[in-house]
């Protein structure tokens, strides 16, 4: 059985803030409509009161929420109903069911139940970053992989080996069917989470998750990167800058970047 929590807000800021806030629980994926942002969850996972405790703590307790409960949802007709391709600058991100495109890359992605379909404005930073970083010839780790979507494309890049994690059953299976569609083999998708034990350390780190991942992983994180390593943290909302910089202990800040409410932020690892 399944909950449906629909956040009565027609706000894009409110959507933003509310998706990043509720990101920490493991919902199923969200669903914009015209009044409301939709979002569906394992109603064992997720109590009504514990939803209110949430808007209260980040403000948000203005915005109502109305919940009922539904069956197995049929998630890949879902998502085949409602995704469409994108385009970022030269890359085309669509599904098996969409027609070839014209883009220099194209990265293929049946999303399935997790997320990362390039929509977002978070996947859409990391994109168009990661192709400002020579990735060629290096170790990569993917925290928080979902689709694998990061990880496909940092090997299209010429990264050299790239570690794909995900605490997520359906992400990692999902990681591995997105890199078959699109003839990858130099990526490792695991299935594991913060506690899991690398052998390597890694000259790049992307992490698109969100702020309590990023601010629980980043000594972790400093201690996975080769010298003079960066790191790409994204998931973050405007007012999350602030907070992170100052956690940041051990790296350098080289830039933030901005789309719509939210945030990339460069690092590289300094001591």
């Amino acid at each position: 059985m399944y909950a449906q929590y629909k956040f009565l807000t027609t706000d894009k800021l409110e959507r933003n803030l509310l998706s990043a806030v509720m990101s920490s629980f493991d919902f199923n994926g969200f669903e914009e409509t015209a009044d409301a942002l939709v979002g569906f969850i394992d109603n064992s996972l997720l109590s009504q009161d514990e939803v209110k405790a949430v808007l209260e703590e980040y403000g948000l307790a203005f915005i109502s929420f109305e919940y009922s409960t539904i069956e197995e949802v049929n998630w890949n007709a879902s998502w085949e109903k409602n995704f469409s391709p994108i385009v970022i600058d030269d890359v085309c991100i669509r599904a098996t069911f969409h027609e070839k495109s014209t883009s220099a890359t194209e990265i293929i992605i049946d999303p399935k139940m997790s997320f990362g379909t390039g929509h977002h404005p978070t996947t859409e930073l990391m994109i168009r970053e990661m192709k400002n970083i020579d990735l060629k010839g290096k170790e990569i780790l993917d925290f928080g992989s979902g689709t694998g979507i990061l990880a496909i494309y940092a090997s299209m890049l010429g990264a050299k080996h790239i570690d794909a994690i995900d605490n997520e059953e359906w992400a990692f299976e999902n990681c591995i069917e997105n890199c078959s569609l699109n003839n990858i083999q130099n990526v490792d998708p695991i299935l594991g989470d913060s506690d899991y034990q690398f052998i390597s350390t890694f000259a790049i780190i992307l992490a698109n998750v969100n702020r309590h991942v990023i601010l629980q992983n980043l000594a972790k994180w400093h201690t996975l990167l080769d010298a003079k390593g960066v790191l790409l943290l994204s998931g973050l909302l405007d007012a999350d800058e602030l907070d992170i910089l100052n956690k940041a202990v051990g790296f350098k800040h080289n830039f933030t970047k901005h789309l719509n409410g939210w945030i990339l932020i460069s690092l590289t690892k300094s001591n």
